[in-house]
């Protein structure tokens, strides 16, 4: 089975390539960053960005599954800059899924928020819920089998500065204080990026066909005992 990518090099991104290079499948990553490690089996790499609909749609060519992962993933990055988030988060996915159907991939994998369910989240979930919008009518137009998936709160090794965890360590270690501008009733469902990865492999079974998923945490944690836990730490 050809799989592609798209944000391939990003924090969960590499993490779902292993999963997938670990079942023997063959595996293309489509990422604007530059990647280091190129020379591997059944892998290659393709730097490009999703704002391209020609290289994209190039790229889709010989896939059977595609995974969409890039795009603005920051709450803050894209309330600054909302038309941004709009060019990449919803015209970016507008073009992987014409690619899709030009090509009759067999499934098509969009990586959604849980935001998209709750009042959070601002015009990030905004971005988000166009897009699944957009996924669910071209299953009904273009007959283009699809899975969203819904990510609770991701932590773990190589997550960015920006990411809620590492943020808040990355403060305890080098301000020696600990800084959270949300609010203290806030409430998260944090899941290992390893355990996000398996389940966003796991999805690839017959019985997730065109429908939502929710990958995330089964307790809920306060934001407020996290700090408390860390700052023990």
């Amino acid at each position: 089975m050809n799989v592609i990518v798209f944000g391939g090099n990003g924090f969960l991104g590499k993490y779902i390539v292993e999963e997938l290079l670990s079942r023997n499948l063959k595996v293309t990553v489509f990422d604007k960053s530059p990647l280091k490690k190129k020379n591997r089996k059944n892998f290659r790499f393709i730097k490009g960005n999703i704002e391209n609909k020609n290289k994209v749609i190039k790229a889709i060519k010989g896939q059977d599954v595609v995974y969409h992962l890039a795009g603005i993933s920051d709450i803050g990055d894209a309330m600054i800059n909302s038309i941004k988030t709009s060019k990449i988060n919803i015209l970016g996915t507008l073009n992987i899924l014409e690619g899709s159907v030009k090509y009759k991939v067999k499934k098509f994998i969009f990586a959604s928020t849980i935001y998209v369910l709750s009042n959070q989240g601002g015009l990030y979930k905004v971005s988000k819920q166009s897009s699944e919008l957009f996924i669910e009518e071209y299953n009904k137009i273009h007959k283009l089998n699809f899975t969203i998936l819904r990510f609770g709160s991701i932590y773990g090794r190589g997550a960015d500065p920006r990411n809620g965890i590492s943020k808040i360590i990355h403060f305890a270690l080098n301000k020696k204080n600990i800084i959270y501008g949300g609010t203290k009733l806030a409430i998260r469902k944090f899941i290992h990026v390893k355990d996000a990865a398996i389940a966003s492999v796991k999805i690839l079974e017959k019985k997730f066909l065109n429908k939502s998923v929710l990958i995330t945490g089964n307790e809920n944690v306060k934001i407020v005992s996290l700090i408390k836990l860390i700052k023990r730490i």
